[in-house]
């Protein structure tokens, strides 16, 4: 019986495994959706601004600049941008192949699996939340500095104090009624919130552009050419400023969830997310730029640097301007957090990996109200006792998490074969159906190496030496250095020569790596690829980070420095196996360029800002994970949508009908395709577990 029981249990973990592993199938109309699709184009555009122009521009600034970078922070910030724009670039990807809610979630859903797709959304229910409700104490804290720190003194005379580690001094009672107002203000509608928070980011647009105007009028470049020079810190300053300014740019990713609820998300989400990313990166380094040539970095007061940099020239009125724009600017904080954290639950309910009430919609707002309003409570609740300060920390690491599955996903889906790639959605097409006669074929911009390589004329074997060289120095003394290097090592691995094969697949010019990777199915390389550089990159890290000491000149320790080495060596040849093999043809309406290259660097960074994390910050989010692996081992994966057998109901809402025929035909054709589905499950219910033939005498 052994033998038995032991291929019993390898029978149900292979089952287990499975249902881990299994991906989201997007239905034929992806447009379909129980919300409310009124969201234009300005109305996500200026959800992104709102959610990522928050307080940080009018505190954040001033502490990087004295505490960390000086006025080199014009520099963090534009490093900071570069980092949030790459995964930007892959949100806004996914956005047009997938415009559903849920935004990272559902990507990762649909490219790697299950599993994975409910540890990000399960960070990203506790980013949003901790968001939300860390918002919402800045939001009090900042009207009691206007009162003079009147409400706190109240708080703890009346009421008392709270003495733990994790809570903080006195509840806020502020900031539990904030939160659950703007909950209410969400619950009537997702248009008439969106003229609610358009309206409160315009004027803080406007707040800053007048900082940047009056404040250029007080400015003085003599402030940059201090005794320590432009940058007092160094450029180790400006990086460990980046860090600290990369989580300003957090919020992009509220424009991906809105994707369920806009008109066009195929152009609206790329087109909101790069122009929301560009308005945000060029408004934190102007404001920078200006508070640093205002005041010398030195003589910055980081809790109020705006208002006591005009101060110093006499306009303590700007206090007043600078406070609208900063209450203005939390509120679309607020709100873009407590926008997208239900649209998140709703998702993961809809898919069944949460409980299925979570997922109702409103049938007179189209809106998620049972989710809302709990989602809100709690936010509400954390903002009431927790110190805030311990815990944002806390959810810079599903954000990370977040930022780099999308990457590595966008990578992963390039280099699956057409037919794998399970999206059907406006915006894929392909590259052969797109050139049949009587088309007109737009041209496109490279979004690949393939892309590039395919742009390079190719020499005519009938011209001469002389004519072959002329040639090639004509096209050199056109093109940039890049576009050289570029086209160079598409060259080198081939693009364009055989890309009319299947994505996933070895070029022919790289059949070399035969020998190393052997025959594999299409996509499984690249796939593996993508893991070792992401592995690699974490220990490559993790070695600066503990083992900096032994790298450090003059005298670094040669085993320290042949380990570097060895990993450096592994990301080298990942991304040579995945360049080796082809992607596939399908078109978007928008694409990443230069994939992988642009997601790699992506991975790096979000790798990098991981591993420079508390180590007290890995010990908590391995408590809440332990809570979400709990729910999803015991309901989530034996609920979910994907493993739900086959049904007559749920054929006839998914098996999209004959084009042409009539009612009575659809019905017909229908009700075929049902009967013969229905026979095929309920023959592959009968077949045994264990084939009779394989039990062995001892097991009888």
């Amino acid at each position: 019986m052994p033998g038995l029981r032991g291929r019993l249990l390898v029978e149900g973990w292979g089952g287990t495994w499975q249902r881990m592993t299994r991906t989201k199938q997007v239905a034929t109309d992806a447009m379909e959706t129980p919300l409310n699709r009124c969201l234009s184009t300005l109305d996500i555009t200026l959800l992104g601004i709102g959610h990522m122009v928050g307080a940080g521009i009018y505190v954040l600034t001033g502490t990087v600049a004295k505490d960390t970078a000086g006025p080199g922070i014009i520099l963090s910030f534009l490093l900071a941008g570069f980092a949030s724009l790459l995964a930007a670039l892959c949100y806004a990807e996914f956005g047009a192949r997938v415009p559903k809610a849920g935004s990272a979630y559902v990507y990762t859903y649909v490219t790697i699996g299950e599993f994975w797709a409910f540890v990000i959304g399960w960070n990203i229910v506790l980013e949003h939340m901790i968001g939300a409700a860390s918002v919402a104490r800045a939001w009090s804290g900042y009207m009691d500095s206007l009162f003079d720190g009147a409400l706190s003194n109240a708080t703890m005379t009346y009421i008392g104090t709270l003495h733990a580690g994790l809570l903080a001094q006195y509840p806020d009672f502020l900031a539990f009624a904030v939160t659950l107002i703007y909950c209410g203000f969400l619950t009537l509608g997702v248009k008439g919130s969106a003229y609610f928070n358009s309206i409160f980011t315009l004027i803080n647009l406007c707040v800053m552009a007048f900082v940047i105007v009056a404040g250029m009028m007080y400015a003085d470049v003599g402030n940059w050419n201090t005794e320590k020079g432009f940058l007092p810190f160094g450029v180790s300053g400006v990086v460990a400023g980046a860090a600290t300014c990369f989580y300003a740019f957090v919020g992009f990713d509220s424009i991906a969830t809105a994707g369920e609820e806009a008109r066009d998300p195929t152009r609206s989400i790329p087109r909101a997310t790069l122009v929301s990313m560009s308005v945000v990166t060029i408004g934190y380094i102007m404001v920078g730029a200006t508070l640093t040539l205002m005041v010398p970095y030195y003589e910055l007061n980081p809790a109020a640097a705006l208002p006591e940099a005009f101060a110093t020239y006499g306009a303590y009125w700007a206090k007043y301007v600078v406070s609208v724009g900063a209450i203005c600017g939390m509120t679309t904080t607020l709100f873009g957090s407590l926008f997208s954290l239900p649209r998140c639950v709703y998702a993961m309910a809809a898919d069944g990996l949460l409980f299925s009430w979570l997922a109702r919609v409103s049938d007179k707002t189209k809106v998620p109200v049972i989710t809302l309003i709990l989602c809100g409570f709690f936010s509400a609740l954390i903002a009431l006792v927790f110190d805030i300060e311990k815990l944002v920390e806390f959810m810079s690491i599903g954000t990370l998490m977040a930022y780099t599955i999308v990457s590595a996903s966008v990578i992963i889906l390039r280099y699956q074969p057409s037919s794998r790639c399970n999206i059907k959605s406006p915006s894929h097409s392909n590259t052969q159906a797109a050139s049949t006669p009587g088309t007109v074929t737009t041209p496109t911009t490279p979004t690949s190496i393939d892309d590039i390589a395919k742009l390079i004329p190719r020499p005519d074997p009938r011209q001469g030496p002389d004519e072959r060289r002329r040639r090639t120095s004509r096209i050199g003394s056109t093109a940039s250095v890049p576009e050289v290097c570029v086209r160079t090592f598409a060259l080198a691995f081939g693009g364009g020569v055989d890309s009319d094969g299947e994505g996933g697949e070895l070029r022919s010019s790289c059949r070399w790596l035969l020998h190393v990777v052997g025959r594999q199915e299409a996509g499984t390389v690249a796939t593996w690829g993508v893991v070792i550089f992401t592995v690699s990159s974490a220990a490559l890290c993790s070695l600066m980070q503990w083992g900096g000491s032994f790298l450090a000149l003059p005298y670094p320790s040669p085993w320290a420095i042949i380990l570097a080495l060895l990993i450096i060596a592994l990301q080298v040849f990942s991304v040579v196996v995945i360049l080796a093999h082809r992607q596939n043809t399908l078109v978007l309406s928008f694409s990443v360029p230069l994939v992988p290259l642009l997601p790699l660097v992506s991975i790096f960074f979000n790798v990098a800002l991981m591993v420079h994390l508390n180590p007290m910050t890995w010990i908590r989010f391995i408590v809440w994970m332990v809570l979400g692996l709990v729910l999803y081992f015991a309901y989530g994966q034996h609920h979910s949508r994907e493993g739900e057998p086959v049904s007559s109901y749920s054929t006839l809402l998914t098996e999209p009908a004959p084009a042409g025929n009539t009612v009575f035909g659809s019905v017909q054709h229908t009700l075929s395709h049902v009967t013969a589905k229905i026979a095929s499950a309920a023959s592959e219910d009968k077949k045994p577990i264990v084939d009779e033939s394989n039990i062995e005498d001892d097991d009888l």
